[in-house]
């Protein structure tokens, strides 16, 4: 936080250069928090504490009671001192949070050493993940109006998030909510497995394309994510016995 600061203030320079870099310009879904970064001001701590701001038009009545918005853009710097994460939270009535913070403790962005850095938002279909490299599980989807999304879920790093094609948009998902979902849909029930979310990664070939798009479409009507026009279109295909058979020792096995 700026020594002596009060509200509502304008960005700091280290602040505005990388909030910019987490909302890529070429991304259109991004574009709109672009022209608001270069707009708006400082208006008030968010709810998070150190590092966490709302920016809104200088008399805008902040409003920190609804819901936490969803996180619509992510990045982390790499330096000397630590990591620093960058994270942006969707836009709700006339402002939105940010929030750039050390994850090892306190780090001031003015005064480090860069080692490197990667962005979420940067990520593309057919790319590796920007965060350790390795190749990841990509799961293609479309609604039924025709729009477009890729699941991507990245093992190494435990990460999911999903591409919007129309938007360019890469959107966070939280592992657990999603895990659960995905095992609502795959009816286990046994808490040493449907309670440790971290199964989806270590155990990620077991699970099919359709049990991760079904997955999705449960966790988007209750947590909606992205706005679908009809629902997200999965192949339903009943297995064969010996399909049903492999299946049953394989989760028995998870």
């Amino acid at each position: 936080m700026p020594i002596g600061e009060g509200f509502p203030r304008e960005l700091t320079p280290q602040e505005r250069e990388l909030l910019l870099w987490v909302l890529p310009p070429e991304r259109s879904g991004y574009r709109e928090y672009r022209e608001r970064v270069n707009n708006w001001k400082v208006v008030a701590q968010g709810r998070r504490g150190e590092g966490n701001y709302i920016l809104a038009r200088a008399d805008e009545r902040v409003d920190i009671e609804s819901p936490l918005p969803h996180v619509v853009a992510y990045g982390m710097v790499v330096t000397e001192a630590g990591e620093l994460s960058v994270s942006v939270r969707e836009v709700l009535g006339n402002q939105f949070e940010f929030e750039i913070v050390g994850i090892q403790g306190n780090i001031d962005p003015a005064n480090i050493r860069e080692i490197r850095r990667w962005s979420l938002s940067s990520w593309l279909p057919g790319m590796p993940c920007p965060q350790c490299g390795q190749p990841i599980r990509q799961v293609p989807m479309a609604s039924a109006a025709g729009q477009q999304f890729a699941l991507a879920i990245c093992a190494g790093d435990r990460r999911v998030w999903l591409y919007d094609e129309q938007s360019g948009m890469n959107l966070p998902i939280p592992v657990s909510n999603f895990y659960n979902e995905l095992m609502l849909h795959k009816n286990i029930r046994d808490p040493k497995i449907a309670l440790d979310a971290k199964r989806l990664f270590l155990h990620l070939s077991e699970f099919s394309d359709t049990d991760l798009q079904r997955a999705f479409r449960s966790y988007n009507k209750i947590r909606t994510k992205v706005a679908l026009q009809g629902e997200i279109v999965v192949e339903e295909k009943r297995p064969s016995f010996l399909g049903r058979l492999l299946r049953f020792f394989r989760l028995r096995r998870l």
